[in-house]
């Protein structure tokens, strides 16, 4: 009975975190064209991710990201647009904004401190699905060992 559970143990000590692959896109104009920029929580690139770009319920570019996780594409007219960007299983969602030609754009915080914050680990909700884990295991052994006894008493 203890080689099983220090099995488990170790296997649930030892896995990685089920969101480590969680897909980030961000887009911003960049001159006569926009860049949209896909990437995953450990900072890797999604290559070939497909990547679209729309107003409303028209898209209006679509493509796939290189090597680098970055797809450019002619700028659109001034407006709100919503980026998608899917890759093997993946998907994230994020918003464009381009502004008039004759308006100064917001200022950004730096693409490594947004980065940074967007792909902290969120170690709160590991340790919260690690503990409903081990509570359903807790469980099925309590009624494994209550079934056992009944059994035993019939």
């Amino acid at each position: 009975m203890k080689a099983p559970l220090l099995a488990a143990v170790l296997l649930l000590a030892g896995a990685s975190p089920a969101f480590a692959h969680r897909l980030h896109v961000e887009a911003k104009p960049a001159g006569d064209q926009i860049r949209v920029e896909a990437f995953y929580d450990d900072g890797t690139p999604a290559q070939q991710a497909k990547v679209w770009v729309a107003l409303g319920d028209q898209t209006v570019a679509e493509g796939r990201t290189d090597e680098t996780g970055v797809w450019t594409g002619a700028r659109p007219a001034p407006g709100t647009y919503t980026v998608r960007a899917e890759s093997v299983g993946h998907a994230a969602k994020g918003t464009l904004v381009v502004p008039e030609p004759d308006q100064a754009p917001a200022a950004e915080p730096t693409t490594a401190d947004e980065r940074a914050r967007r792909t902290r680990t969120p170690w709160g909700r590991l340790a919260a699905g690690l503990a409903v884990i081990g509570g359903l295991w807790v469980a099925w052994l309590i009624s494994r060992r209550a079934m056992s006894r009944a059994s035993g008493a019939a």
